[in-house]
């Protein structure tokens, strides 16, 4: 049986490097089987002897048969939902689906722990996407010894998003991307570009990038960088520093210090856009291996006139293009506002309708793996970055504490109690389920 069989995918820290570079072996098998077809504009091989060839889209089909597929989503998604459903379905399993919660019991208040332990047995696998942080490791925790041993089996728990914290499936698929473009992530230089404090796919791209060794360019609004504790974990776990900067022009700029952190009377003002013409350098190009947009998360704003106020301030246009480099790949998780013009669709260096497509093998492969249909081949090699899965939450843990994040699970999961760790000497305090971190160490409870 695969090492991932019955595995939960909460992070992409719960993968290995080389676990990762097995799924990415698995989807390119899978990725040619879907090339072959009635309408296929791929000449197919036959093998010795006049056999199938190994990666036929029929063999495919009939790897998860008879396996369940459930998809639980409480907010809106097109190409995750429906990436997981096609690639189950040419997988020869089945889907059922949670596509609205107002048509679950959820709108009848019935906790999310609940609803995980009673779908679990319908389902042999379920994909998970929810509004608040930490809701896959509560899943997680939902399907305990006890739970497992009533099924009589193990059913995976997928994260497909939760909150603003990570989405694991689609660094997959970005990391992917990114290999296929440049033939190796290890040393290219990337640009993570817009909302960066709210963008769950960048948090996991982030720690997904600095595993395999890339440097990381972070361009944003002051008041939307990387959260603190994404840095923490990035130069403790990975020892990979972000350089950060307000715009691709200072990027640009090789004798500009680093921009240091706003104070917090610049978070409201409007931030300069992407490029300015009178400042921008013609060396941009060799600086940029990739980059990778994101849109300004309106939805996850407390207040609507920062969202506006930000708005449409980094755009990906053909003046942009002309700028930086032949070979720099423009990236783009979607849906996408106004931060990449439609002009740039026709650039070959326009990434990110090939990247939602990759979405499907990829998702293939790490069900088939996770349902034991399919085992990992040894990697050829290991990367030079640490490949072990981070070992977190090793000390005691301190409850009692309340968790300052008002989107964290802790606060919207009645009976559910934060857990805080402590961060060294630090004075503060991070929270298990969706890794905010806070120095408020009164405690009404004790240690567990």
């Amino acid at each position: 049986m695969s090492a991932l069989a019955g595995r939960h995918v909460v992070s992409i820290s719960d993968l290995t490097n080389g676990e990762i570079e097995g799924v990415f072996r698995l989807t390119d098998r899978f990725l040619s089987a879907l090339q072959y077809g009635p309408l296929s504009l791929v000449k197919r091989r036959r093998r010795r002897g006049g056999k199938a060839p190994r990666n036929d889209l029929a063999s495919v089909g009939r790897l998860c048969a008879n396996q369940v597929l459930a998809t639980i989503f409480f907010e809106p998604s097109t190409r995750t939902r429906l990436s997981f459903e096609s690639a189950m379905q040419r997988l020869g399993g089945r889907v059922i689906s949670v596509a609205d919660p107002r048509t679950s019991s959820a709108a009848k208040g019935e906790r999310l722990a609940d609803t995980i332990r009673v779908v679990a047995g319908y389902a042999d696998a379920i994909v998970l996407r929810h509004p608040n942080e930490g809701a896959a490791l509560l899943a997680v925790e939902s399907l305990d010894e006890q739970r497992v041993a009533e099924l009589g089996r193990r059913v995976p728990i997928i994260n497909g998003g939760d909150g603003a914290h990570e989405h694991p499936t689609q660094t997959l698929c970005d990391l992917y991307t990114i290999d296929r473009e440049h033939g190796k992530i290890a040393g290219l230089n990337v640009a993570l570009c817009g909302d960066l404090l709210h963008a769950r796919t960048v948090h996991s791209l982030a720690y997904g990038l600095a595993r395999f060794g890339a440097n990381l360019k972070c361009i944003s609004p002051p008041s939307l960088r990387l959260p603190r504790y994404v840095k923490r974990r990035l130069e403790v776990e990975y020892d990979c520093v972000p350089e950060e900067y307000e715009s691709l022009s200072d990027l640009a700029a090789p004798d500009r210090a680093h921009v240091p952190d706003a104070p917090a009377k610049r978070r409201r003002r409007a931030v300069k856009r992407l490029v300015d013409d009178e400042q921008f350098l013609e060396a941009v190009g060799r600086f940029l291996d990739a980059v990778y947009v994101t849109r300004i998360q309106a939805e996850r704003f407390s207040d609507p006139a920062e969202a506006a106020a930000v708005s449409g301030s980094y755009v990906i246009d053909l003046d942009v293009l002309r700028r930086i480099g032949k070979r720099t790949t423009i990236l783009h998780p979607l849906p996408r506002i106004d931060e990449v013009d439609y002009s740039v669709d026709l650039d070959t260096r326009a990434a990110y309708f090939r990247q939602a497509a990759y979405g499907v093998p990829i998702r293939m492969a790490l069900m088939a793996l996770l349902l034991g249909r399919k085992r990992l081949r040894r990697a050829k090699k290991e990367a030079a970055r640490p490949t072990a899965v981070p070992q977190r939450g090793a000390g005691e843990w301190i409850t009692g504490v309340k968790c300052r994040n008002r989107t964290c699970i802790t606060n919207h999961e009645p009976g559910l109690g934060a857990r805080m760790e402590q961060i060294g000497e630090t004075g503060l305090l991070r929270c298990a389920y969706c890794d905010q971190e806070q120095d408020d160490r009164s405690a009404s409870g004790g240690t567990s």
